[in-house]
């Protein structure tokens, strides 16, 4: 019978720490946690571009860890360099001097693999065993062509997030970002045993991708929900919000993420003489973010805006705690975890009306049009304006706690799937 290995390479390849509380890393950290305490028989794994093969690890769990929740306890020091292992189309040139750039960069990879402490890792062969990665794509895809050339077969099980790039851009840069993008998905999807997703919607977008022919056949696709839990842990707290209630965003940003609407809804406030509650807006620096903010015309309601970058998982739960609300506009994703979080930890939702995001606000959530910023801005001045309507939808939060969805029980469903391909 095959063994099921969980693939930790996302923690491996993207380790710096601000990284880690979001999205795709963050999604492979609580799985890999709740697999670790559970008692099925999972081993965890890296992949290592310095040797080009996969390594098995005993990652550290809660108060061992320095996030609370799944560290692998190696050395920021052994992270190597990361160069990708194929391209979309040939070009002579790059074809030509690539190889030897590889050279160099796997064997400054191999002097910091030194740095890797005796007996944390142990060299593992997986031909013909299941994997379960959740990480991105282009991480999936080096390992695969690195384990074709060896000839190691494995059966892959891997969770995708969304099919974004796939929606193109007319930017050089972008056009170049979505066409790795597709080849890297073209070739996961090829090695599948089956797809997971996270969420029917993604699903459904994987599905009608690859019947339009913009991704290849795919193999059953099983929609796995992610979570709507915030763990609990005991970092530091330092950095905080506003005394006052505040609207609070998580890595939103211009574009899809549509940082836009929350910052003309409160133009909208300001300029009907509402109250504007401050605004916080949390996660990784964003150049692009900061030149939209300063830009004069939000001058009225500068004071009202705070950065807090990079908090960590206690500062985030505070953050959600304090806040007035959550805000998500994206006009698109894949599943939406600030929007779950926050009705985990009974703090109301307005979010825009992308599908996903109904998936996971139900009806605990509020919801606007991504491009309407007065119906952003009427449904925050309720929140302010009719305290005991507020009061009735946080006592109706807390009673529907126990109805959202632990990281439990996506380790579950996902152990579920992946162990009837033992069969």
């Amino acid at each position: 019978m095959a063994a099921v290995y969980y693939d930790l390479s996302e923690l491996f390849l993207a380790s710096s720490p601000k990284f880690k509380y979001y999205g795709i890393s963050r999604t492979v950290m609580e799985v890999g946690y709740e697999l670790a305490i559970s008692d099925a028989d999972v081993r965890f794994v890296i992949f290592s571009p310095a040797h080009e093969r996969f390594f098995e690890v005993t990652p550290r769990i809660g108060a061992l860890s320095p996030t609370g929740i799944l560290d692998l306890g190696l050395p920021r020091s052994a992270t190597p360099k990361r160069m990708r292992y194929g391209f979309p189309q040939p070009n002579w040139l790059r074809d030509l001097i690539y190889p030897i750039v590889q050279w160099g960069v796997r064997k400054v990879n191999l002097r910091r693999w030194r740095n890797v402490p005796a007996g944390m890792v142990k060299d593992t062969n997986l031909d013909g065993q299941i994997l379960v990665s959740l990480g991105r794509p282009k991480i999936m895809a080096d390992y695969l062509i690195a384990m074709d050339r060896a000839g190691v077969s494995i059966r892959l099980n891997p969770l995708l997030h969304d099919m974004f790039p796939l929606y193109g851009s007319a930017h050089l840069r972008q056009r170049t970002f979505t066409a790795n993008f597709i080849y890297d998905n073209c070739i996961v999807i090829s090695h599948a045993e089956r797809i997971l997703s996270n969420s029917a919607f993604t699903k459904s977008e994987i599905e009608r991708l690859s019947a339009s022919g913009h991704l290849p056949p795919t193999p059953q696709v099983i929609a796995v929900p992610l979570s709507h839990e915030l763990r609990l842990t005991d970092e530091p707290v330092v950095q905080t919000g506003p005394a006052e209630p505040y609207l609070l965003s998580i890595g939103t940003m211009t574009g899809r993420k549509n940082l836009e609407c929350i910052l003309d809804a409160m133009m909208h406030l300001h300029e009907t003489h509402c109250s504007v509650p401050p605004f916080v807006l949390a996660g990784a620096r964003r150049k692009r973010t900061e030149k939209y903010i300063k830009q004069s015309r939000f001058d009225p309601i500068r004071s009202r805006i705070h950065v807090v970058l990079n908090p960590n998982h206690a500062e985030l739960r505070r953050l959600y705690e304090h806040a007035l609300a959550l805000v998500i506009p994206s006009r698109m994703e894949g599943w939406g975890l600030p929007l779950g979080e926050a009705l985990w930890l009974g703090t109301p939702g307005l979010a825009s009306t992308a599908t996903a995001l109904k998936e996971v606000g139900g009806d605990l959530a509020e919801y606007f049009d991504p491009d309407d910023p007065q119906a952003l801005s009427g449904l925050v001045d309720r929140l302010q304006s009719e305290p005991e309507r507020y009061s009735a939808l946080k006592a109706r939060l807390k009673t529907a706690r126990p109805e959202l969805r632990p990281w439990k029980d996506v380790a579950r469903d996902i152990l579920s799937e992946t162990g009837a391909a033992q069969g």
